[in-house]
């Protein structure tokens, strides 16, 4: 008897094409294509942002979230078959997400005839505050801050004519929720005094989430203020505060080092990181800068089968370097 073994399929599918986007936010965007050809059969799609593999398929659509507000991003796809042959890449479609629009809390001073905030320094920012409302909004003065830094704010009063004690207060929305009340949000206090300039540091805490934020800044009459109430008589400034990234994160001792890649990002159970050492590290921390699990990295992967869905950042240290990433828990 002649037996003939079976041919080997060693053809690849068609690459996808008229790969478009649709219904982009802030956070997510919307992938489609027109479906690849086999000469056995498609059996799915992998989904690329970049160089960096998103998700798969079986359909000719993806759904895309956890992305950062204001930024572009490159996808890409490319069809699959059972013998595991991989076609080319599909054409590439760019999205920019869209800014997200934060609605704070109100918060003023009722009354300013005796006294107001009359000087705020911090970083860039040096503002001779001349405004009379008991709110002012000088958001479009900014100043920047690295993750770990000490800053220093300086705030000078200004009496009309009586002296009076006067109490401060400085938040931070570090996780640009909308919201001053999450832990460690309110920056700095100082009980009421009569002295002049007053001023105190603080530290930007290593969970801030990147980008542009709010800093609210509270003068109140003979207590110290909270984040969104309306008091009898002093001011209340806003600021934007810009985070970036720590001095160590952005440092390497080998300038031709591959970034480290996170993925799949959203994911349901286990993360895999990529270009990282048999040492490599890690912390996790939810979004009120709270440690939900550290420890080493085994063969590349993070088990995160048990944390609870939303958002996360996640610190990674290898080889006397760290870098921070954001992920989602689905």
């Amino acid at each position: 008897m002649n037996i003939t073994a079976g041919t080997a399929d060693t053809t690849a599918p068609t690459a996808p094409t008229s790969l478009t986007a649709s219904g982009t936010t802030s956070s997510s965007t919307n992938l489609s294509w027109s479906a690849a050809t086999d000469n056995v059969g498609v059996t799915g799609y992998d989904v690329y942002q970049g160089a960096t593999l998103l998700g798969s398929t079986a359909s000719t659509s993806y759904a895309v979230s956890g992305l950062t507000a204001s930024t572009t991003y490159s996808f890409s796809v490319r069809a699959k078959d059972a013998a595991g042959n991989v076609s080319a890449a599909s054409n590439t479609v760019s999205v920019t997400t869209s800014s997200v629009s934060i609605t704070y809390c109100t918060s003023q001073g009722n009354n300013t005839a005796d006294e107001r905030i009359g000087r705020v320094t911090i970083g860039s920012i040096n503002n001779a505050s001349t405004g009379t409302a008991g709110y002012e909004n000088f958001t479009a003065q900014s100043t920047s801050a690295a993750r770990g830094s000490s800053q220093t704010i300086t705030i000078t009063p200004t009496w009309t004519g009586t002296v009076y004690s006067e109490g401060y207060a400085v938040f931070i929305d570090y996780n640009q929720n909308g919201v001053f009340t999450d832990a460690g949000e309110t920056v700095w206090t100082k009980t009421a005094s009569t002295t002049t300039p007053v001023s105190g540091t603080f530290t930007i805490p290593a969970t801030a989430v990147l980008g542009t934020t709010r800093m609210r800044v509270s003068m109140k009459y003979n207590a110290v203020p909270t984040s969104c109430e309306a008091f009898s008589y002093g001011q209340v400034e806003d600021y934007t505060i810009n985070i970036t990234s720590t001095a160590r994160g952005e440092e390497t001792s080998n300038a031709s080092r591959v970034e480290i890649g996170l993925y799949p990002n959203p994911t349901r159970d286990f993360l895999t990181i990529t270009s990282i050492s048999e040492k490599a590290t890690y912390r996790a921390y939810n979004l009120l800068g709270q440690v939900v699990a550290e420890g080493k990295i085994n063969n590349g992967t993070i088990n995160v089968t048990n944390f609870k869905a939303g958002n996360y950042i996640l610190e990674v240290s290898d080889n006397e370097t760290t870098v921070t990433k954001r992920f989602i828990k689905e």
